[in-house]
């Protein structure tokens, strides 16, 4: 599903510290995005606030369609000893427990 995401008037900070504010942004099916900040400039707190992990504290997030999902992928070093990059994936995104499901859904539909 294609999907646009549309901020309007964000703002984010911790405590007496603003982050950002008055932030607007769309992002559209295939756009690409960079985000490049120091450290504690509140580049993740953007991320989880537009992935609904962290409230809006002002301003606001929609997304067209409204029953679009956003993803976010946490930042983690390193994989696991062993790890390959698809079992890293599948377990950093949570996809591996559905990935189990549909695949005994598709051989119990086979029997």
């Amino acid at each position: 599903m294609s999907a646009t995401m549309i901020v309007k008037d964000l703002a984010a900070g911790h405590g007496d510290r603003t982050l950002f504010s008055s932030l607007d942004l769309v992002v559209a099916p295939g756009d690409v995005i960079g985000l490049v900040g120091v450290n504690g400039a509140g580049k993740t707190t953007l991320l989880r606030t537009l992935a609904g992990l962290l409230p809006v504290e002002a301003g606001a997030v929609s997304l067209s369609p409204p029953t679009a999902n956003v993803g976010y992928l946490p930042q983690e070093r390193e994989r696991r000893a062993g790890e390959t990059v698809r079992d890293f994936l599948a377990r950093r995104t949570g996809v591996g427990p559905a990935q189990l499901a549909m695949d005994a859904a598709a051989e119990a539909l086979a029997e």
